[in-house]
């Protein structure tokens, strides 16, 4: 399913937020992340995994792949990604390929790569 959306986060899902690499920090090495959502204004050079949400804010830039629940993007992606949701916003990258249950696209965000949308069994019958 995609879907075009114009909307800005809404504040329940930024009080959310349990973690937080602040614009400047580089990290380089592998990340799990819990439950929650954790957001990167950051350098991470290395793979995002967990079963939370990850908010890559705008100065955010991942060089990794990136395996979580929700992603929500307004920085770069290197690499590829795997979400049950994906919500890229106006000025996002992603230059890798996307597997996703559901993705929002805003306009200005950018892609380069393949886009796989899996179909639930319900969906289909």
């Amino acid at each position: 399913m995609i879907k075009f959306l114009n909307k800005k986060r809404n504040q329940k899902d930024l009080e959310e937020i349990r973690t937080f690499i602040c614009s400047g920090c580089f990290f380089e090495g592998n990340i799990s992340i819990g439950e929650g959502i954790t957001r990167i204004d950051g350098e991470i050079q290395g793979n995002v995994k967990g079963e939370g949400g990850l908010l890559v804010g705008e100065n955010g830039i991942i060089r990794g792949d990136v395996n979580v629940k929700k992603l929500m993007l307004y920085g770069q992606i290197f690499g590829n990604i795997k979400a049950e949701e994906v919500e890229l916003y106006s000025g996002s990258v992603v230059k890798g390929n996307i597997k996703t249950k559901i993705i929002y696209i805003e306009r200005g965000a950018s892609i380069n790569g393949l886009c796989e949308t899996e179909i639930s069994e319900a969906e289909t019958s």
